[in-house]
């Protein structure tokens, strides 16, 4: 082989493995130590792999391409370069803000400006290689030799310093592990249940596009009230689902994990645990990241309060596949332009689905849950009462359809239809049983939108018969969660609070709304896993008299307070 076929072979190789590093093995490795708390995985179950896939695909590249006529070897590695370099811009300095974990119900979505010249900035650096190695082909080789090497050294760097400064937890699963159990997940009270369905990110503005869509699709709930002005006091999973089991305000001030910890050892929050238990009543909650009612705080905090809290070790089984395909496709996402991004999206349904406890998992996907009830049914115990609150995806993922199962790319109005489907199958399956008569049954969600920030809340008492479901505008939230369901397990309530029974239709009552926002107007905080920076650093308060207009009304004209943050959950 010619000297000169191996110095295209050898530029071939470091222009190639540039490219391949960055998708395959330096993208993976950021979200992954950025993340690594949210993620059940470990580095050793994907870093070998992808490293086999980068040195491999650039070498095979390079021999094919080294064979090539010139012309074609040389806009070949100018496409290559370009793309590699012009991803390294997008990664450092055009990046913003970017959801590397799949919140968002609606995925990416590229503002129509700022793609324009993200696109703009894209074509000239991927244009500009190819015109310099026809123009100036030894100068064209030496500088895409020379950057190639500069911006792979640079990574390689950064790389060595995340494997440096990583948690053992990045590397190593623990052996003992506390966590909550979903061996009870489809077991009732033969006596009495209070049953809460929390079905994410329901706001009360999705029943009018649903009902559109699916008339008829609440018919079912008609022994139901539902109660149409509540809030859910702060936004988002996390703090609004630890609030409405502890009854607890956030302390803004406080960093999430001492507040996390404060707040499941508050003596109200025992009281009420207590004074359930005494009505016997076995208290289980089914959310599988435990994150959001601990934060980094041992699951152990929860002993004593939930009864499906365990200390077990959990065989976890990796779905290989999926976890290389997501990891490549985040990888992607942060390295392509605006107007590709959407494309590589993976919702947060993917990376859970990467790992699956072997035993006594606890089904969160709306089709998930659904396929272990249709499988299982419900189990009766008749030992103890039972108070269950169901935290499932909801609408936050369109990932069900309208008959509750899995579908890809469903849209909110099939979602929120297929979640009315479950809940309708579980209630029927209660009524089969004899049980629901006698039960306390609420369907809500933790949060609605950013703005939206009401929710559906649905709630049927022991005895309650109607032929259609009464509406009551009462101003309530869910301040008034735990002592309502103090009230339904027969405890005192008035020791935590008011129920939302203490409130009239049509009575004007102040509440405020919690939205985490990033504001430049303060400073940067970190996130609470303490290994990156935070998205938000304030809340943004919305406080408002009446209902959902007013309080939509209020967030146009701005918020009423702005408080900072110690640190941020995302």
């Amino acid at each position: 082989m010619s000297k000169e076929r191996l110095k295209k072979i050898g530029i071939g190789f470091l222009i190639y493995f540039l490219l391949c590093f960055m998708l395959f093995i330096f993208g993976p490795s950021e979200i992954f130590f950025a993340n690594v708390t949210e993620f059940s995985f470990i580095y050793g179950d994907f870093a070998g792999y992808l490293a086999v896939l980068a040195v491999g695909g650039a070498l095979v590249l390079a021999l094919v391409t080294a064979f090539l006529p010139d012309v074609v070897y040389r806009v070949a590695l100018s496409l290559a370069f370009g793309i590699a370099a012009a991803g390294y811009i997008q990664i450092m300095f055009l990046n913003k803000d970017l959801d590397l974990l799949g919140v968002n119900p609606e995925g990416y979505r590229a503002k129509a400006g700022t793609a324009v010249w993200n696109l703009v900035v894209w074509i000239l650096v991927i244009a500009a290689v190819p015109v310099l190695s026809f123009c100036k082909k030894e100068i064209w080789r030496k500088v895409v030799a020379g950057l190639a090497a500069f911006l792979l050294s640079i990574q390689l760097v950064a790389l060595v310093s995340l494997l440096l400064t990583a948690k053992d937890s990045a590397y190593v699963r623990e052996e003992g592990d506390w966590h909550l159990s979903g061996e009870e997940q489809f077991t009732v009270s033969a006596d009495q249940n209070v049953i809460v369905f929390v079905l994410d990110y329901f706001s009360n503005q999705y029943l009018e596009p649903l009902l559109n869509a699916y008339p008829g699709a609440t018919d079912f709930l008609h022994d139901f009230t539902y109660y149409s002005n509540v809030d859910c006091v702060y936004f988002g999973t996390f703090p609004s689902l630890p609030h409405m089991l502890t009854g607890q305000d956030v302390d803004m001030g406080m960093p999430i994990n001492d507040w996390c910890y404060k707040i499941w050892n508050e003596e109200s929050t025992a009281q009420f645990y207590d004074a359930v238990k005494e009505k016997n009543f076995k208290v289980n909650v089914y959310t599988p990241d435990t994150n959001i009612l601990c934060g980094l705080n041992d699951v152990s905090i929860l002993e004593g309060k939930l009864d499906n809290v365990v200390n077990t070790s959990q065989e976890i089984d990796i779905n290989s596949r999926l976890l290389f395909k997501t990891l490549i496709k985040m990888s992607a996402y942060r390295m392509m332009p605006e107007y590709v991004k959407p494309s590589f999206y993976a919702n947060i349904d993917e990376y859970s689905g990467i790992t699956t406890v072997v035993d006594n998992p606890i089904s969160h996907e709306n089709y998930q849950f659904y396929q272990a009830l249709s499988e299982k049914g419900l189990s009766v115990d008749s030992k103890s009462n039972y108070m269950v609150i169901q935290h499932l995806m909801g609408p936050h993922l369109y990932t069900t359809d309208e008959t509750g199962h899995y579908k890809e790319d469903s849209t909110l109005e099939e979602t929120a239809k297929g979640c009315m489907v479950i809940v309708e199958d579980y209630i029927n399956r209660l009524k089969e049983q004899g049980l629901y008569e006698n039960a306390t049954i609420v369907i809500t969600a933790d949060h609605g939108g950013g703005y939206d920030s009401q929710v559906i809340f649905y709630i049927k008492k022991p005895g309650e018969s109607h032929d259609s479901s009464p509406v009551n505008d009462a101003p309530v939230s869910f301040c008034e969660f735990l002592p309502t369901l103090a009230d339904a397990a027969g405890a005192d309530a008035s020791s935590f609070g008011q129920t939302i029974d203490a409130f009239a239709p049509g009575e004007e009552r102040e509440r405020t709304v919690w939205l985490r926002w990033n504001d430049p107007a303060y400073p940067a905080v970190p996130c609470y896993t303490g290994d990156k920076e935070g998205s938000s650093n304030v809340y943004y308060g919305y406080t408002y008299t009446g209902d959902i207009k007013d309080l939509l009304e209020q967030t146009q004209r701005g918020p009423s307070c702005i408080v900072p943050v110690a640190d941020s959950y995302f």
